[in-house]
């Protein structure tokens, strides 16, 4: 066990690098869709078929983490990614856009996600003490947020400059990448190699042996199931806000960046909020502030306006902060260490399965639906985890 302050600036600085232009990617790219198309069909279609790549990184992710060196499997993705978005700078033509070219470059984005993001969570209970994961992840998920403030104001300054295109946008996002490399680079961990009586399992196998742990672990089935509902209302959260930035408050970028950088501002708040919280987070805590913030959506898509739209981001930041900084920790308080890329892995394979759905179904109806999305988001997360405290109790 390493606890240093090299080890904790690497891994919480590395996620850091990479989402800032993971951010100003995504926000390029829905501003470029809607602007060109006037609704969130298209987006709806290019992320839905893009996310089936996270399905196929999650399902390799738990042979990979937990039989190869985690290290080697940071690198090796953030590697990738960078390429993807290099070569495909050069490749996109930003004034008619290769559909078939933005759905690759996402696939590549997500599969490459999909696998770093289990591999960095796992690698974090082998370097840092029990007792400081909770902080540690809080530091993480709040420096995660960090660059989700910064990006809404970096790509709203370049979608203000009339000669900049996506392709601008590609190569920021490869630069992050390379940073994230050096990062990652530079992360103290030691891999043991296995002996030979040990060996490799298949993805399949190794996927099926994450849902046998996870069925006899009910705690896990619950906080997966979490995961899941909150992703499948996520992909119409994020779908409604260039719609909603669009065709209600003047068809600006900088409402819609706005908009952003107050969800980001409310992600640093809720993720300083659970690093200075001494006391335990719990599951029944995390499940209440999702229904609270449910009724805020309600609420606030009842009586649309800029400042409710505002609250609405705010909200939704400080929340998500704390869901994810909690659950993480959850997991990787209930799993054993060789079994937690497997278990990470089936929990996104579940997680990130239901964002295509959310994509495909939010996708076509919310040019009718509305500001009326945002209430049926907030019934169903409502719903959903008011089910969820329940299930909870009796486990």
């Amino acid at each position: 066990m390493i606890h240093s302050k090299r080890a904790y600036f690497s891994l919480a600085l590395s996620p850091f690098a990479s989402q800032l232009g993971s951010a100003i990617y995504i926000l390029g790219l829905n501003w470029l869709i809607v602007q060109v198309t006037g609704n969130t069909k298209l987006l709806g279609w290019i992320e839905g078929l893009g996310g089936f790549a996270f399905l196929l990184g999650d399902f390799l992710v738990g042979s990979l983490v937990d039989q190869h060196n985690r290290k080697t499997v940071l690198i090796g993705t953030d590697v990738v990614s960078g390429l993807a978005c290099l070569i495909g700078s050069f490749l996109l033509n930003s004034q008619h856009p290769q559909v078939w070219l933005l759905i690759l470059i996402t696939a590549i984005l997500n599969l490459m996600l999909a696998i770093n993001f289990p591999a960095a969570k796992a690698i974090a209970p082998e370097i840092i003490p029990a007792q400081f994961l909770q902080r540690f992840n809080a530091i993480a998920n709040t420096l995660f947020n960090f660059a989700n403030v910064f990006a809404p104001l970096i790509g709203g300054s370049l979608l203000a400059i009339k000669s900049i295109d996506f392709n601008e946008f590609l190569i920021i996002n490869a630069c992050s990448y390379l940073a994230a490399i050096l990062l990652n680079g530079l992360i103290p961990y030691h891999y043991e190699t296995k002996s030979n009586d040990q060996p490799n399992q298949s993805a399949f196998k190794s996927t099926l042996l994450g849902l046998q742990y996870i069925k006899e672990h009910p705690i896990l089935m619950i906080n997966m199931l979490a995961m899941g509902i909150f992703n499948f209302c996520y992909a119409g959260f994020m779908l409604a806000a260039p719609y909603v930035g669009h065709h209600f408050f003047g068809g600006q970028s900088n409402h819609y960046s706005l908009f952003l950088t107050i969800a980001a501002l409310g992600g640093l708040l809720g993720g300083l909020w659970l690093t200075l919280q001494k006391r335990q987070i719990t599951a029944k805590t995390i499940y209440r502030e999702q229904l609270f913030y449910g009724l805020i959506l309600m609420i606030c898509g009842l009586f649309l306006s800029l400042p409710s739209w505002l609250l609405i981001a705010l909200t939704f930041g400080i929340v998500q902060a704390r869901f994810f900084g909690g659950i993480t920790t959850f997991i990787q308080q209930e799993t054993d260490l060789p079994y937690l890329g497997r278990i990470f892995g089936v929990t996104f394979l579940f997680f990130d399965g239901v964002q295509p759905l959310g994509d495909f179904i939010f996708g076509p109806f919310i040019s009718t639906w509305h500001q009326w999305t945002y209430v049926i988001l907030g019934s169903i997360i409502s719903l959903s985890f008011l089910l969820l405290l329940h299930l909870n109790r009796r486990v």
